[in-house]
């Protein structure tokens, strides 16, 4: 949970709920957790500005919080107050605490035969009372599943489609409904019906055994499988099969009711009124509010908590637009081969035993009742979660004149983050690892290229309409880009590995080629894919990246062995000699600029040497060289949020690296990375 901000309202309802924090945010507007005058902790859902005004929204939202209203039963979480007509509208719902079934999965894997029965049971208990009701949920997923002690509740049915065919969500583009559990018919332009929540909950309930009845999605393979192939449900224990095979027949008129599901069911419930395995029940905390009734904390007096905290809940997700699949058969995708051993990284297979910073003390012996407080905070469930994804025209572009410091702690970007997720365990020695997006704080990442056999250092174009990408294949080491949505991939050029950089117009890319048995830095033409070379010399070359302005090339240049500096190349002036900007005691890796073009963030050491990896900051004149993250863990590649506020950073060993986020003035540090399978590479911009 975050404070409240300046322009957020204090109460609703004419003080009836006091807002004490924000939860969230998403399409229809801001989350918050709130108290009613008697205490009860509710969650209290205020609609954005520009919805409010609109005629049609207001309409649709008014008769689906009539209908939400009617919802009973024991595995939702009822609306218990609204007012559609306020300005602006508000929807007040029970606050359900526990974590979500998404951040269960995330942490525990696929649950026990039993677990399942009593999921499958109350989950069809909930679409009954739903669907008996007149609404259908039409976005059931794990993140809109609360774990409980005793069993699932489903929240966020029916209000999201007050969003359709509204004018103001139009010009934003924002759809209902989230690739992965969408049934063929969404897919295809057809009607909407309660078999879509059917749809919904077989691929819930076959997630939750531990599979992925149609692969991970949304790709293009993934949408022709949902429409014509049948489901792979080999995890699923055979007791549960049968119902969930007929829960993802394509004809929705074939998908079994609520009440047909049920009676299929044979609920298997522990003799001590139990139903999760332990490591699950540990998740479910002490059963408070976020603020333990006593408001939030600020953001900068807490600290994370390593590996444990659940996902928050996320609201009914705005969609990436989805293309109608069409009905002839897709060509089958390329087949892939593993990448040649000799075109990954190499590093130590033993790492030596890190330790901390003898200029900094670590924080080990301080944080752990800070822990202790953020666990109860971390596994209340936080009911609605969902930030708008960021783009140029979100407000976290940079602002003419600002500066990385304000007077109020800066909000956490809402842009997309760009990552790269490791499909199987071996990094660096052996590569598995896929790009991905990271669209919310803590949510889990969404595959854009599922398919790559090893895809690394993705960064977004300037426009952030596609991305490029390192591709180790086969077929040797290349530079590819793709759209945002991850279609449209293409080789640009091949190149010797590492990091790639946009030059501010998109035109070219900054890469690392061989030239004479020595790295050499390459600028490359991304619609031909010429090239041309930059540097000269026998000293290596690496990490470019291009100024913002487009006049320099930091490079880290290698200027003593293990002592790599910084240094910037005039790429209008290939061949010239590079300009040393740093002449630090640690070795200087990673530099990225600065949005302003004032100031590098940097790896300090490397990751088998003494120093070991820090975050430091230095002026991009070699100046006022000074730590940001410095703890007794690895941290490597630094990304700076679009607005300069934010830096992204990998923490932890190569073969398990997580994504973390801290601002630039070294508050708010949290851990990003949610799930089990590590990540690394970030890019904001």
């Amino acid at each position: 949970m975050k404070p409240l901000e300046s322009n957020d309202p204090e109460s609703v309802g004419e003080g009836r709920y006091r807002l004490v924090g924000r939860l969230g945010q998403g399409g229809m507007g801001v989350v918050y957790l709130g108290r009613s005058r008697s205490g009860r902790a509710v969650a209290v859902k205020v609609v954005r500005p520009e919805l409010s005004t609109d005629p049609e929204f207001l309409r649709r939202f008014a008769r689906e919080v009539r209908a939400a209203r009617q919802v009973g039963g024991f595995h939702t979480a009822p609306v218990v107050d609204a007012d559609p007509h306020a300005d602006p509208a508000w929807l007040v719902t029970a606050y359900v605490p526990g974590p979500t079934l998404r951040a269960v999965l995330d942490r525990v894997g696929a649950l026990p035969e039993d677990s399942l029965t009593v999921l499958a049971a109350g989950l069809a208990e909930a679409l009954e009372a739903i669907h008996r009701a007149g609404v259908v949920h039409r976005d059931l997923k794990p993140a809109n599943i609360i774990v409980a002690e005793d069993g699932p509740r489903v929240i966020d049915f029916g209000i999201a489609r007050a969003l359709d065919g509204t004018a103001a969500l139009t010009q934003t583009g924002v759809q209902v409904g989230t690739p992965g559990y969408l049934a063929p018919e969404q897919l295809t332009g057809g009607g909407i019906t309660p078999a879509v929540d059917m749809f919904a909950l077989g691929v819930v309930l076959a997630q939750a055994a531990g599979g992925s009845p149609f692969g991970d999605g949304p790709s293009a393979g993934w949408l022709y499988r949902v429409v014509h192939e049948e489901p792979d449900l080999s995890t699923v224990p055979p007791s549960l099969r049968d119902a969930l095979a007929a829960c993802l027949s394509k004809d929705p008129r074939q998908r079994p009711t609520p009440t047909a599901f049920l009676r299929s069911l044979t609920v298997r419930h522990h003799a001590d009124g139990g139903w999760l395995p332990d490591e699950a029940t540990r998740l479910l905390g002490g059963g408070k509010a976020p603020d333990g009734g006593r408001g939030p904390e600020p953001e900068r007096e807490r600290e994370p908590e390593p590996e444990s905290q659940p996902e928050p809940q996320s609201e009914p997700r705005p969609a990436q637009a989805v293309t109608p699949v069409p009905t002839s058969p897709l060509p089958p995708p390329l087949p892939l081969t593993e990448p040649r051993s000799e075109s990954l990284p190499t590093v130590p297979s033993a790492p030596s035993v890190e330790r901390p910073d003898p200029k900094r003390p670590t924080r080990r012996s301080a944080v752990g009742a800070a822990l202790l407080v953020c666990a109860v905070a971390a596994t209340a469930g936080l009911l609605i979660w969902r930030p708008w994804e960021g783009a140029p025209g979100t407000g976290d572009e940079p602002k003419a004149g600002a500066s990385s410091q304000s007077r109020s702690p800066a909000a956490f970007p809402t842009a997309p983050l760009l990552v790269r997720e490791d499909t199987a365990p071996g990094w660096p020695r052996s590569c598995h690892g896929v790009i991905a997006v990271r669209a919310a704080t803590t949510d889990r990442p969404r595959r854009l290229l599922p398919d790559g056999t090893c895809d690394v250092l993705p960064q977004w174009a300037p426009d952030r309409r596609s991305f490029a990408f390192t591709r180790v294949s086969s077929e040797g080491t290349a530079v590819w880009t793709a759209n945002a949505d991850g279609s449209g991939e293409r080789r640009i050029a091949g190149i010797a590995g590492g990091r790639v950089s946009w030059s501010p117009d998109g035109t070219r890319l900054a890469v690392l080629r061989k030239k004479d048995g020595v790295q050499q830095l390459f600028a490359v033409d991304v619609a031909d894919g010429s090239s041309r070379q930059l540097t000269s010399g026998t000293r290596r070359v690496e990490d470019p990246a291009w100024s913002p302005d487009g006049t320099r090339i930091a490079v880290s240049l290698e200027v003593a062995p293990d002592d790599w500096q910084i240094h910037v190349v005039d790429p209008s002036a290939p061949g010239s000699a590079p300009r040393q900007v740093t002449r630090l005691p640690h070795p200087a890796l990673d530099a990225v600029w600065s949005p302003d073009g004032r100031t590098f963030a940097y790896t300090a050491g490397t990751y088998d040497g003494s120093t070991k990896g820090d975050i430091r900051l230095v002026g991009t004149d070699g100046s006022g060289d000074r730590p940001l993250v410095v703890t007794d863990a690895h941290e490597m590649d630094p990304a700076w949020s679009a607005n300069g506020h934010w830096l992204a950073f990998v923490r932890g060993p190569y073969e398990k690296p997580a994504v973390w986020a801290v601002r630039a003035d070294g508050t708010g540090e949290r851990r990003l990375t949610t799930g089990s399978a590590p990540e690394g590479h970030p890019a904001w911009r």
